[in-house]
């Protein structure tokens, strides 16, 4: 049986699903006359742009000028595809924030639709990134390689981000993959952060799962 490659996207893409997943359902159900409701919208929202915008960064910082020098021309769709994603978020984000308690539902509701939209094009970028760009990035590199790259950018990241990426990424894992994963991170990070993220996600999962990572984990 073949040893499954370094999926640079595995993780970070499972994140990503859920947390999209999660603000559609929030704007979806947001009482526009609720401030605690809008909050706690804007609040997830912005998370989520966060981690979007990260994720950009993380591919073209790292993992497409690696794959532009071995095979140019290669990315140039990928980049297209984030600058007009990335005009979309901008769009949503003043969008979001021009909702107030008392705004015209129709605000709101039209919020929803364009973030609809968003999450059905996201959803296709993402498939096209690993249908498309993970095979030239496999034919290209060796997992040291892509591991390589895997550890600038988690290098790159303050702890603040660690813990916001393991919010979403975890949950939305399965439990072989949480093992991976979590393993790891207990292995390498500082027992008080590796503690504080688990405490994070004891809030994050339901409480069967959580309680079978932690006794996985010892």
């Amino acid at each position: 049986m073949n040893q499954p490659r370094m999926n640079l996207y595995g993780f970070p893409h499972k994140g990503l699903r859920n947390g999209i997943s999660q603000v559609s359902m929030a704007a979806g159900t947001a009482n526009a006359s609720d401030p605690a409701s809008l909050e706690s919208l804007k609040a997830l929202a912005d998370e989520l742009f966060t981690l979007l915008e990260e994720h950009a960064h993380s591919e073209e910082s790292v993992v497409l000028p690696a794959l532009e020098a071995k095979l140019a021309g290669s990315t140039e769709d990928n980049l297209a595809e984030h600058e007009r994603l990335e005009a979309q978020i901008a769009s949503l984000k003043e969008m979001l924030n021009a909702i107030e308690p008392g705004s015209h539902p129709g605000v709101l509701a039209g919020f929803y639709g364009a973030f609809s939209n968003f999450h059905a094009e996201y959803l296709a970028h993402m498939a096209m990134e690993e249908g498309k760009m993970l095979p030239l990035i496999w034919d290209n590199f060796s997992d040291e390689e892509l591991m390589g790259q895997h550890g600038r950018i988690m290098a790159s990241f303050t702890p603040k981000q660690i813990l916001l990426w393991f919010k979403y990424i975890i949950p939305a894992l399965n439990p072989m993959e949480r093992g991976i994963i979590m393993g790891g991170f207990k292995a390498n990070a500082p027992a008080p952060f590796f503690d504080s993220v688990m405490a994070m996600l004891s809030g994050q999962m339901p409480g069967g799962e959580y309680q079978a990572m932690a006794t996985a984990l010892g």
